[in-house]
């Protein structure tokens, strides 16, 4: 059974983006702080754990930094981005 930390960290892998920009971007996205630590933490959460409880009260502003629907964090099946729907940061 495929968790929800484990489809988010397919969802990162598959974005190309590192655990610090994800975090960064919800941090921004959430405006709340999130450091790299919890990021890393949720995608490595067991079922049913603190740590997931966590990651899915979390899910609104994560889904909008990848722009997928909430759903797919949620169901079974691996979220794909959609075209034009993340947010993008310039590049220094």
């Amino acid at each position: 059974m495929q968790t929800t930390s484990n489809r988010l960290s397919r969802l990162r892998l598959a974005t190309k983006s590192s655990a610090e920009e994800c975090a960064y971007r919800l941090y921004i996205q959430a405006n709340d702080l999130i450091k790299l630590d919890a990021w890393i933490t949720w995608e490595r959460s067991k079922h049913s754990s603190a740590d997931e409880l966590q990651l899915i009260q979390n899910l609104d502003d994560i889904s909008l930094i990848f722009g997928v629907d909430r759903q797919c964090l949620e169901d079974e099946t691996t979220p794909q981005p959609k075209e034009g729907k993340t947010l993008s940061f310039p590049i220094r």
